[in-house]
């Protein structure tokens, strides 16, 4: 008896689902419970599959990919493209995507009109943002008590994902322990015999996961400010054995789940401005010599320090 098997690429409600951008694409997703898994994304009919770039050790186990059925997809995170791992090929094909988001080609206009005509088109079901495709749009989405907003250009959307281009938002990244100090992604590392010491010399709030070793990762979530220091018992150890693993923006591609996000309407882009210093990190300003006062016939003139 020879079993019938499903549809290998999504078909009916799933056949226009954002997933498809990223089918066969290098990508960073985060999990309903928060996790962050790296590996190439299969799209398939009944769900998603992440096949890991190394394997994974859990609980004594390897891991070597991560199954989300369809029903689940809809609690991840956040599935992101990041700009660190595009490829020639997945440049060119991104390009694509962007260029017949705004200009779709006629069989692509005849599918949509064919499929409003049924009414299966998400897109044409919320015109607001049909009118934003292929153009950028501002985002909030919520991440814990805290809200972050991106700016993107829309893709498409259906009524579970949405999907952003050339968009900066908050992903995993590691970085490697060596004994002894390290500098990297405005930290300044101490690794010994007593310890692990953490120093933020930069401008943001570094998210930091945890320590990531052969046996999995070692929770230490902390939110570590700028000019402030952390510490933790994780002693030192051979080079490349050990990883900082901590949150950090990252560009690249994004799809977003509808239920965690808010579209709060256009943009036209991201302005960098320049973040104030935290007072409590500050020390008193030294006090400088009084100005000198002199008379010049009548008027009095201040002459400032080296002036």
């Amino acid at each position: 008896m020879t079993m019938r098997a499903g549809p290998a690429f999504p078909r009916g409600e799933w056949a226009t689902t954002p997933l498809r951008l990223f089918h066969q694409d290098r990508v960073q997703v985060q999990t309903a419970d928060g996790d962050w898994v790296a590996g190439t994304l299969e799209v398939v009919g009944s769900g998603l599959e992440i096949a890991y770039d190394e394997p994974r050790a859990i609980a004594g186990c390897v891991e070597s990919s991560r199954f989300v059925t369809r029903e689940d997809a809809g609690a991840l995170r956040l599935i992101l493209r990041p700009e660190t791992l595009w490829t020639d090929a997945v440049r060119a094909r991104r390009e694509d995507q962007i260029w017949f988001a705004a200009h779709p080609s006629w069989p692509q206009r005849f599918r949509r009109w064919t499929r409003e005509l049924v009414r299966r088109d998400p897109v044409a079901t919320e015109p607001l943002l049909r009118r934003y495709v292929g153009r950028r749009v501002l985002v909030e989405a919520k991440q814990g008590e805290r809200s972050l907003l991106a700016s993107g250009l829309l893709l498409t959307f259906d009524r579970e994902f949405i999907a952003l281009a050339d968009a900066t938002l908050p992903a995993e990244t590691q970085l490697p322990l060596c004994p002894g100090k390290t500098t990297g992604a405005n930290l300044e590392i101490v690794w010994n015999d007593e310890g692990l010491e953490l120093f933020n010399r930069g401008p943001a709030v570094v998210t930091v996961l945890g320590l990531r070793t052969a046996q999995g990762l070692q929770p230490w979530e902390i939110a570590l400010r700028p000019g402030f220091r952390e510490q933790t018992s994780f002693r030192r150890a051979p080079a490349g054995t050990a990883e900082l693993v901590f949150e950090s923006p990252v560009k690249g591609d994004a799809i977003l789940p509808r239920k965690r996000i808010r579209v709060r309407g256009g943009s036209e882009g991201s302005v960098g401005i320049p973040g104030l210093p935290d007072l409590a990190t500050l020390a008193d300003l030294p006090d400088g010599p009084p100005p000198e006062e002199e008379e010049a016939g009548l008027a009095v003139v201040t002459r400032l320090p080296n002036s």
